[in-house]
């Protein structure tokens, strides 16, 4: 049984959820027009007078965007990268692992107040992306590794303006990858929404 280590690069989300009461809806808009700024991310930090932006409530979440950015390398103990794979290479997570929806919970993070049933008025979501490294894992294997071998389980931030899909678990063969590293990154863009208790959408 040899060793290797795999390493996935691409684009991700870092994505954080927050609930505000209606006080707080109103003194984000008069901040914004205080500020004049036409945006809400123009005064993402100037926010931190009313809350503290880096600790959310509601969720809390970096996982790899589920498209053809992604993909891998696989190394073996030496460091020789014994494959390269793209997102179209990898494997079926139904051939690999079977029924993976009864083995593994979907994950999912909502945020549309209207469908949420625990008294949150209106959510803030704020979504960061990066590109780059994204994260690392160690697995063993009596055979080199195939890109097939690799599979992927979505999952979904939903909005009422669409789903954000990250990629929230990968398989070498059926055997769930953990204990990941992190790699290094940059930043690519920010989406900072409000949905509100009234169909509204400040952005």
């Amino acid at each position: 049984m040899a060793k290797y280590t795999v390493e996935f690069y691409g684009w991700e989300m870092e994505a954080m959820g927050f609930s505000l009461t209606n006080e707080m809806v109103e003194e984000i808009e008069t901040m914004m027009k205080d500020f004049q700024a036409d945006e809400l991310w123009e005064i993402r930090f100037e926010m931190e007078d009313l809350m503290d932006i880096w600790d959310p409530d509601l969720f809390h979440i970096s996982k790899p965007f589920y498209n053809d950015t992604f993909w891998g390398k696989v190394l073996d103990e030496e460091g020789n990268v014994v494959l390269e794979m793209e997102y179209k290479d990898f494997g079926d997570t139904y051939e690999n692992v079977g029924d993976v929806d009864e083995i593994y919970p979907y994950e999912s993070y909502l945020a549309m107040p209207h469908y949420r049933d625990d008294g949150v008025d209106n959510v803030m979501l704020i979504i960061d992306e990066n590109k780059g490294g994204l994260l690392t894992y160690e697995f063993e294997s009596d055979e080199v590794p195939t890109a097939k071998d690799f599979s992927l389980m979505g999952g979904t931030v939903d909005t009422p303006e669409g789903d954000w899909d990250f990629i929230s678990r990968i398989f070498f063969k059926d055997q769930l990858l953990e204990d990941e590293e992190y790699m290094d990154n940059t930043g690519k863009a920010s989406t900072m929404e409000i949905y509100t208790h009234d169909n509204r959408i400040i952005n």
